[in-house]
């Protein structure tokens, strides 16, 4: 059961109430900004917790149930949210109220920095090796927003040379936009375009990169919607698509016999918001996936921190990092 927003809202120290507005709400894009933004929620708690005074217990109670409402909320799209959280929170249900709260505090942040720190060494050689996959190259398209993508595209300049870079808007969220700024303070060329000019553009390119939101061993990447018809051209026309992310991002639940439930955003005030008030929006229906998955078949390769991985060979490699991140938990 999904817990009323404002409920958990509550929860949280006024400090951190605007980046639990930011993602709920979509201002902030991106699992790994998601991800920062729930580890400062925790630390938050923890910090504001000890400052009051407050139980252990009353302490890790609140931290659980807005880590809870990210995992069925937004987990649900990012398995890498869930994930990170998980990894973020592990140990927690080990703390009584007899435990020094000085001690609970610091542990909390401490497993919570480690993340961080984990996280930014793999998202550092995700770009390096992305940035060199790009060496040669010269018109480069990205779709979506991505901050692992916008890192890369700032470190081009590496490179010693100027790209020309094809955003498209990705509509359902805007997704386009945040990408300008990045490229525009790296001396890129940018051809912004609407996402309905995706083939006339991307046969123009050398590469597509985008983001991805979460992905199964099998290869598949999952990404804003539009990106299985990024996929598709790309595949049509033999444009390498690199989906770059660090392994933290895998879902394994496919494996096991488990599935990914499609979520489904309403997108009511975001597209009607300029129509004529003479037309009843409230009989139409605007309900679009967030997420859509696009084949293994349309990716060229995932380049992850463990290096540029075909969209084939994924599986075993994803195995072995899910045993991995599962014995390390223990």
């Amino acid at each position: 059961m999904v817990h009323n927003p404002e409920v958990i809202r509550n929860l949280l120290p006024d400090k951190v109430k605007k980046s639990f507005d930011d993602i709920v709400n979509q201002v902030v894009l991106g699992a790994s900004n998601h991800i920062r933004m729930i580890g400062d929620m925790i630390e938050a708690i923890a910090l504001e917790g000890k400052e009051k005074s407050e139980d252990v217990m009353t302490i890790v109670d609140k931290i659980k149930e807005v880590t809870k409402y990210f995992i069925a909320t937004r987990g649900e799209a990012s398995q890498a949210i869930s994930n990170a959280i998980y990894i973020m929170i592990e140990g927690i249900n080990n703390y009584s109220s007899t435990d020094d709260i000085d001690y609970v505090v610091s542990k909390i942040i401490e497993k919570k920095d480690n993340y961080n720190k984990k996280s930014k060494e793999d998202i550092d050689k995700v770009v390096e090796y992305s940035v060199k996959v790009a060496k040669d190259m010269g018109n480069i398209f990205v779709y979506d927003y991505s901050s692992t993508v916008e890192k890369f595209l700032r470190a081009l300049v590496r490179n010693n040379k100027k790209y020309t870079i094809y955003i498209a808007e990705s509509r359902v969220i805007d997704g386009g936009y945040p990408f300008v700024k990045a490229c525009e303070e790296s001396g890129h060329d940018i051809k912004f375009i609407p996402d309905s000019a995706i083939m006339y553009n991307l046969v123009k390119c050398d590469a597509a990169f985008m983001g991805a939101e979460t992905f199964f061993a099998d290869g598949t990447g999952f990404n804003t919607t539009g990106s299985d018809i990024v996929g598709l051209v790309c595949h049509t026309y033999n444009i390498p698509l690199y989906f770059l992310t660090p392994m933290i991002k895998l879902d394994t639940r496919p494996i096991y016999g488990g599935r990914k439930n499609i979520v489904f955003n309403d997108l009511k005030k975001k597209l009607s918001s300029s129509w004529s008030k003479d037309i009843n929006v409230d009989k139409i229906d605007f309900v679009t996936p967030e997420l859509i998955g696009v084949s293994p078949e349309h990716i060229r390769a995932f380049i992850t921190e463990f290096g540029v991985i075909p969209s084939k060979q994924l599986y075993n490699i994803s195995l072995d990092y899910s045993k991995s991140m599962k014995e390390g938990l223990e």
